[in-house]
């Protein structure tokens, strides 16, 4: 995670913290950060059973790590008409996106209120980051 981090920063995407590395090319700054606000989400989960409080974690990295999946593969037949695939290979990878998304529809399902509620807010909190940070990435491009 630490190093997709990394990357992101050393793209702009991230607070310049995160592109700092050590001598043997390890970005310890940013893995600190990343600990800090997991604990911090971890703290705020706190139930007073360590089984209940491991659902909530687990039910609430379904719903963050299964949102970018659902989006891919709803641009999926976007991304093939603008590769000019042809229809008859498109079918094959259309049908395994559809199945993959109602697999995935079902796991936000299961995953429960709770979990779906605080997922939501952290996929949204990154959204608007994003847009805070977007522009000035579409005005390079625009220039050169």
């Amino acid at each position: 995670i630490a190093q997709v981090f990394k990357s992101s920063a050393d793209e702009g995407y991230f607070p310049k913290v995160f592109s700092r590395v050590t001598k043997v090319d390890a970005p310890v700054q940013g893995m600190l950060i990343i600990v800090i606000i997991q604990t911090g989400l971890s703290l705020m989960t706190i139930s007073p059973s360590l089984n209940s409080q491991f659902n909530v974690l687990v039910n609430l990295a379904v719903v963050t790590n299964i949102i970018p999946y659902i989006l891919s593969m709803a641009a999926l037949v976007i991304i093939q008409k603008m590769a000019d695939v042809p229809s008859s290979k498109a079918k094959v990878a259309n049908f395994v996106a559809f199945v993959g998304a109602m697999y995935s529809f079902y796991a936000l399902y299961s995953s429960g209120e709770e979990a779906m509620l605080y997922g939501s807010i952290v996929t949204f909190l990154g959204w608007t980051l994003y847009g805070l940070v977007s522009p000035r990435f579409e005005l390079k491009n625009k220039h050169g």
